[in-house]
C-alpha cells in the first residue's frame, strides 16, 4: 500500500497517547483515572478521543469522549475534544465510509494543538488497537507519529494477551513510538477460578520478563463504573498502580508545568 507521508506538528507541548492491544480493553477507563491522578497532583490535564465509533443516539452522555470531557474539562465544547463520532460500532475507516465522512489526521492534530495553548498535558485516547485503520493511507499508530506522543498501551492480562501485547509493542517500536509503559486492566468481572488467576498472573510475569517496559495494574475492575461513572473514577483514580502510574508520567513526559 502506497502511505501518503504525514508531518508532525513542530513546537508541540508533551502528552501522552493511550492505545491499546484491541477493542473493549478499558482504555477510556484508564485515560479517566489518570486524568484525575494528575489532577489530583497539580497537573492542569486535558482529555481527547478523537476518533470514536459505536455511537448511541439515543444515549449521547454514555459516549467516552463525553464522559471524559464531563469529568476532566466539563466547560470544554464537545467537538474540540471528540472531532468524528461515528455512530457505526466498526473499525473507524469501515464506520467513517458509512457515515460518508474522511478522518483528517492535520485536523485533529490542529485540535490538539489548539487544547495545548490551555492546558499542560494533553491525554489522547486512541480508538480500536494500535494498527486500526482511520483512513486508506493511515493508523492509528500513524496518528500517535503524527502527533508526535508517546505511548501508553493498554491490554489484558487474561489468556492470550501476551501475544496482543507483543505484538502491539512491536507495531509501536517499529515506527520508533516511545512506550512509557504496559496497563494490564480487568474490563469484566475479575478472575475467580485458580486456572484464571494463574493464567493472569503468568501473562504480567512473563510481559515483565520479555520486556523491559514498566508494567502497572493489573486494575480492578469497578463495579461502581456501571451504574455511576463519576463515582466508579472517583473510587479508581485511588488505586496504587493509577497513582503510580501519575507519578510515572510525571517523570517520563516533560508537561508544561
Amino acid at each position: 500500500m502506497n502511505r501518503k507521508k504525514l508531518h508532525s506538528p513542530r513546537n508541540r507541548p508533551r502528552g501522552l497517547f493511550i492505545t491499546a492491544t484491541d477493542t473493549g480493553v478499558g482504555k477510556t477507563v484508564v485515560v479517566a483515572a489518570l486524568a484525575l491522578a494528575l489532577k489530583q497532583k497539580g497537573v492542569n490535564v486535558a482529555v481527547m478521543k478523537p476518533i470514536e465509533s459505536g455511537l448511541h443516539s439515543s444515549q449521547p452522555e454514555t459516549s467516552d469522549a463525553e464522559r471524559l470531557r464531563g469529568l476532566v474539562m466539563p466547560t470544554q465544547a464537545l467537538e474540540s475534544v471528540s472531532l468524528y463520532r461515528l455512530a457505526h460500532p466498526l473499525a473507524p475507516l469501515a464506520a467513517a465510509r458509512m457515515a460518508g465522512v474522511t478522518i483528517d489526521v492535520s485536523s485533529i492534530t490542529s485540535a490538539y494543538q489548539e487544547l495545548s495553548y490551555h492546558h499542560d498535558l494533553i491525554l489522547v485516547e486512541g480508538v480500536g488497537g494500535v494498527m486500526a485503520p482511520i483512513s486508506p493511507e493511515s493508523t492509528v499508530r500513524d496518528l500517535i507519529r503524527v502527533l508526535g506522543l508517546p505511548s501508553l498501551l493498554v491490554g489484558r492480562a487474561g489468556l492470550g494477551g501476551i501475544n496482543h501485547i507483543l505484538l502491539g509493542l512491536e507495531a509501536l517500536h517499529a515506527h520508533n513510538i516511545e512506550v512509557v509503559g504496559i496497563v494490564f486492566n480487568h474490563s469484566t468481572q475479575e478472575p475467580d477460578s485458580e486456572t484464571q488467576k494463574l493464567q493472569h498472573h503468568s501473562t504480567i510475569d512473563l510481559v515483565r520478563e520479555l520486556r523491559d517496559v514498566p508494567v502497572f495494574g493489573p486494575l480492578k475492575f469497578e463495579k461502581a463504573c456501571q451504574h455511576d461513572w463519576l463515582e466508579g473514577m472517583k473510587l479508581l483514580y485511588t488505586h496504587p498502580s493509577i497513582q503510580n502510574l501519575a507519578s510515572h508520567v510525571m517523570e517520563r513526559i516533560p508537561y508544561n508545568a
